[in-house]
């Protein structure tokens, strides 16, 4: 029994089994028809991109490139680049432990595997899931493809699956040696330095052939992290990496026991090697700026996000070692060639705004403890209408002074910081520039002013053109939502600190680590577009010559910061400075609307003066490199540079003299404004409250519209040049077509087959309006080519017709001709049987009736001719008379007795 029932219990232990399966199978399928159902078009594009890319790579794209060219505004060439640290070394040349020690640290399997490696990816997988330590699954292959090709450092699926569909096709076009030569060229060493030799070059001062075993396992243990495995900034971490590159040689036979313990035991024995090449720019601000911004773009386009807010300073350091990691990489790029690089500089417009900030600071020509001039200066000059820097000036000589500070001069805004930080967030939250704040003790610290003593009750227009701390304070500590600092975010203020979110402090200029000239005038410029910020810049485009595609292009996107009526009142806010408070030094003698703010830090370190007109804004710094108190005379320079600045600028961009745009919503009444909210026009915001459906249904047609216009791209993975390209082909097969216009219609054939390889040409079009545009056409001239075969027919029927209405003709005149002769023949038969006919009637003879029966067959046969007989009566006597004629008409043919007519029976 109980046997009985163990055999039961297992034969429904094997009935259930079938079933576990089958749900499990089920599950599975289920959850890769839901992951192809979200995932499957981007993997399909992905692949799609993959092979795209692979097609076009040759051989010289891994070879040192052509020298990077920066042009000004006109085209003119103002830099060429010279090759960066990239000493190209044939797989010969290459000292044969850097291969074998590459592939046995890196890639074991790198001769077996066809650019994946399934066993390392599943290596890594389990390596992370069990030990919880990250091992790489990428193949030197790979490493190729992310590092050189797709120069794209971000972590996720997409370039994962790019990488290994493009790491594959590799290693269909080029051998094993090849691509191992590729990727000891063109790695990334660090300090600006690609490939093995270049490293070898800088890191040690000897040549790559020449080097120890310790020092070859330095380099090949850099590859796999150049941060971390600095050996300039970490030597320590070096020197571990090292030893474990050396126990790797040594497991794999590459070097002896005692090769290996000899070795890790001596020093890294570093001796840099500072090159100098012709790549300096520091003599030139505006190159120097143009340098700054396209390395910073490739940082972009190689996956890297510019941060700008961080959870505390812990966060901000850990970012900024990947932001100097990556800018070196980026700059070596830049340095190593191959961009065409397009600015916004205009050297005429960037020499003469230096020479007038030189003339300004000209009779102070004393020198600090570096012996640098003093006090020192920066200036940018922000066109209001782009967002983009037309001048700047980063200090007062690049002789023996390479810093600009336009950039990199970071330091205390002091109170031009008033109307980003205070008043432009409060006039959103409802103030006006009449309003009143008293001056009273605040802030903890007190927040003293920089005169003695509280005023009392004062308007936000007088507090500014006074520049009182204490009102501007008060504004920002009302701030409960702390918007300033996020509006200072938005501005891409690179060294906000985390610890200053709620600190009202910065609104009296208390930045911590400062700011330059160059984010005070892009952020001022931002008022003149109604509260919209552009990143400044002065590049127009960064063009990639060896992969034929642009890397950036300059779009002047437009970012929310402040609202319309805010920003409008800041400025009229800002014009009482120039004409009512401390900022009248700086009016323009040329053009009354000027607006500005005054700035002067604790004990005078700092001045700064911001100022702007409709068309231009300008940002002006002065100070000494080693902060010390400015004199009284050294404080008004920044409004005297930016007058001289100003005026010039007045009369180069010849500036109507009109007012900064004021939105209809603001009513101005002296020095008072309000605000009229029924005319304002909804924001986004105020879209979306109302009536989302209708918002989402109009974001949705306008993203499909601009989806239609830019499929060339987004499916099709074609640049803007490649496609314009395509499109251009087909512009000209066009304008060919329509040189030569059809005359005759032997040219038919030929036509059409022209018209066919247009439409062929078209069908490699890409971008739909450019693509159905060309359609059109191509049906209008298919039209004419149509019509031209009509009329060439019309004119050949009319021929024919022609033809055969002569032929007609002829024939009917020769019939006539013939029938006149039979007719000719008739007649004298005719008369003759006439007669005849008269003397039998007149001797009636008996034949008479035959007579007359021939008679009438005669003229029967005349007129069936044609011919004109008359109708003839003969009387007993023979006596002949004719009642009329009878010819070829319709009765001819039937001619009987009554045309001859025998009157002998009625006598």
């Amino acid at each position: 029994m109980r046997k009985k029932k163990m055999e039961h219990r297992l034969i429904k232990k094997r009935k259930k089994w079938p079933w576990i399966l089958l749900t499990i199978v089920v599950l599975i399928v289920l959850s890769i028809g839901a992951f192809w159902w979200k995932y499957g078009y981007d993997i399909k594009n992905t692949i799609a991109d993959g092979y795209s890319y692979s097609q076009s790579l040759k051989k010289s794209d891994f070879h040192p490139k052509n020298s990077t060219v920066i042009y000004d505004r006109n085209g003119k060439e103002i830099k060429k680049l010279s090759q960066s640290s990239s000493n190209y070394t044939s797989i010969n040349d290459i000292n044969s432990k850097i291969s074998k020690g590459l592939v046995a640290v890196e890639d074991q399997r790198f001769y077996i595997h066809h650019g994946v490696d399934p066993y390392g990816i599943m290596r890594s997988t389990v390596s992370t899931l069990l030990h919880r330590r990250t091992e790489g699954g990428s193949t030197l292959t790979q490493q190729l493809v992310k590092n050189v090709i797709l120069q794209d450092q971000s972590q996720n699926l997409t370039r994962k699956l790019k990488e290994m569909v493009i790491a594959q096709q590799l290693e269909k076009k080029f051998t094993k040696q090849q691509i191992l030569e590729f990727y000891i060229n063109d790695v990334y060493m660090g300090h600006g330095s690609y490939g093995f030799s270049a490293a070898s070059d800088y890191y040690f001062s000897q040549n790559q052939k020449d080097l120890s075993i310790d020092k070859l396992a330095v380099l090949v243990g850099i590859p796999n992290n150049p941060v971390y495995y600095d050996p300039v900034a970490f030597p320590q971490r070096t020197v571990k990496r090292r030893n474990m590159i050396l126990y790797i040689f040594y497991q794999r036979g590459l070097i002896s026991k005692k090769t290996y313990q000899t070795a890790r035991t001596r020093p890294l024995g570093l001796k840099i090697n500072e090159r100098k090449y012709d790549n300096d720019v520091s003599n030139n601000y505006a190159l120097s700026y143009a340098v700054f911004n396209a390395t910073e773009e490739l940082m972009k386009s190689a996956g890297f996000t510019m941060r700008y807010d961080f959870k505390d300073d812990a966060d901000r350091n850990a970012y900024n070692t990947k932001y100097q990691q990556a800018y070196e990489r980026a700059h070596g790029q830049l340095m190593d060639g191959g961009y065409t690089i397009r600015t916004t500089i205009d050297e005429t417009v960037q020499r003469k705004v230096e020479a007038l900030v030189n003339n300004t600071y000209k009779s102070y020509t004393g020198r600090d403890v570096h012996g640098k001039l003093a006090p020192q200066v920066s200036s940018t000059v922000i066109d209001n209408k782009t967002g983009d820097v037309i001048a700047i000036v980063g200090g007062r000589t690049t002789d023996g002074d390479q810093v600009n500070r336009a950039i990199s001069g970071y330091r205390q805004p002091g109170s031009t910081a008033k109307p980003l930080v205070a008043y432009a967030p409060a006039f959103e939250r409802g103030y006006l520039p009449q309003s009143s704040v008293i001056d009273s003790a605040v802030g903890t610290p007190t927040i003293h002013n920089w005169y003695s003593g509280y005023t009392g009750s004062n308007t936000l227009r007088h507090a500014l053109e006074n520049s009182i701390n204490t009102i501007a304070y008060k504004l920002a500590a009302s701030d409960t939502k702390h918007t300033y600092y996020d509006d200072l975010v938005k501005m891409e203020f690179a060294r906000l600190s985390p610890g200053q979110k709620a600190d009202p402090r910065l609104a009296i200029g208390s930045f911590t680590y400062g700011t330059t000239t160059t984010e005070m005038a892009s952020a001022y410029s931002s008022f003149s577009r109604g509260g919209q910020f552009i990143h400044p810049s002065n590049l127009s485009s960064i063009y990639d010559n060896d992969n034929d595609r642009y890397i950036y292009q300059n779009t002047h996107m437009k970012k929310s910061v402040y609202t319309k009526n805010a920003s409008y009142m800041m400025l009229n806010t800002m014009q009482s400075v120039i004409t009512d408070g401390l900022g009248k030094a700086a009016a323009l003698d040329n053009y009354k609307y000027t607006a500005g703010k005054t700035g002067t830090t604790d004990d005078t370190k700092d001045s700064y003066f911001v100022g702007m007109t409709p068309s231009f804004t300008i940002a002006n710094w002065t100070g000494n490199d080693v902060p010390s108190t400015l004199t009284q005379s050294e404080d008004a320079l920044t409004m005297q540079a930016f007058k001289a600045e100003g005026e010039y600028l007045v009369d180069y961009m010849k500036q109507k003299e009109t007012n900064f745009k004021k939105p209809n919503t603001v009513t101005v009444s002296g020095s008072n404004l309000t605000v009229n909210t029924s005319n304002e026009k909804p924001s986004i915001q105020d879209i979306i409250d109302t009536d989302f459906s209708k918002y989402n249904s109009d974001q949705e047609s306008k993203n499909t519209n601009r989806l239609y216009n830019l499929d060339y791209r987004i499916i099709y993975h074609l640049t803007k040049k490649e496609e314009f390209k395509r499109e251009d082909k087909v512009q000209k097969a066009i304008d060919k077509y329509n040189e030569t216009p059809i005359t005759k219609e032997s040219q038919y054939n030929k036509k059409l087959s022209e018209l066919q390889k247009i439409r062929y040409l078209n069908a490699n079009v890409k971008r739909q309006s450019a693509k159905i545009d060309f359609n059109k056409q191509i049906l209008e001239l298919q039209k004419d080519l149509n019509m031209s075969q009509a009329m060439f027919q019309a004119a050949k029927d009319n021929k024919k017709v022609a033809e055969y209405e002569a032929e007609k003709e002829t024939i009917e005149t020769q019939r006539a001709q013939k029938r006149q002769s039979m007719v000719d023949k008739l007649m004298p038969q005719y008369n003759s049987q006439l007669q005849k006919v008269k003397d039998a009637y007149k001797n009636d003879d008996s034949d008479k009736a035959d007579q007359k029966q021939k008679l009438i067959d005669i003229m029967n046969e005349i007129r069936s001719y044609g011919g004109n007989v008359p109708d003839v009566k003969i009387d007993a006597n023979g006596n002949a008379t004719t009642s009329g004629s009878s010819g070829s008409s319709s009765s001819s043919s039937s001619t009987t007795d009554s045309s001859l007519t025998d009157s002998s029976s009625s006598d």
